[in-house]
């Protein structure tokens, strides 16, 4: 191509679209293309009236309390009011100022709280293992006994297999009382 051309064409500039657009530069052969940007002026904002937002919230109060309502009648507990659920907008605001400041804990408060940390492990681990070894025993002296009533009668044996789901439940209902 000759300059003459080249220059032509480097004051081309199509539009493709809205905002895609083609361009040259006076460089031969080097053409490049916009990328399609699909943007919108902003929207100018509505003044929005204090009043109407207000009664607004309001209402969505009024509909969420209406709601609660029928659900209290329909399964008979009773729920939250709905500032507990909102909670205190003005304590929201002043979070930052409410919160208090710490003090860095001194070096040897920080150790004594890592020992007890360690120490509570350290008791855990052996409480888990007193625990394993009970009833690893329980298993050994239950598997025994089984053993044993085996020989005596296989009758008995299939009987004392079987899972009693009564005594189970029990079991179960015994041990979340103790907690």
């Amino acid at each position: 191509m000759s300059l003459g051309k080249i220059s032509k064409v480097s004051r081309l500039c199509c539009s493709c679209g809205v905002t895609r657009q083609f361009h040259t530069n006076s460089k031969p052969l080097l053409f490049y293309a916009t990328p399609n940007l699909s943007a919108e002026p902003m929207k100018r904002r509505k003044k929005v009236d204090l009043s109407k937002v207000i009664q607004s919230t309001q209402l969505k109060i009024r509909k969420m309390e209406r709601e609660m309502r029928k659900r209290e009648e329909k399964f008979g507990r009773t729920l939250k009011p709905v500032e507990e659920i909102t909670g205190n907008i003005a304590i929201r605001r002043n979070r930052d100022k409410l919160r208090r400041e710490f003090e860095p804990l001194p070096v040897e408060e920080i150790e004594r709280r890592a020992l007890l940390v360690k120490e509570w492990g350290h008791y855990k681990n052996q409480q888990h293992f007193t625990e394993e070894k009970a009833l690893q025993k329980a298993i050994n002296v239950q598997t025994k006994a089984l053993n044993e009533l085996r020989m005596e009668s296989e009758e008995l044996y299939q009987k004392a297999k079987q899972i009693h789901e009564g005594d189970i439940i029990k079991d179960i209902y015994k041990s979340l009382t103790v907690l």
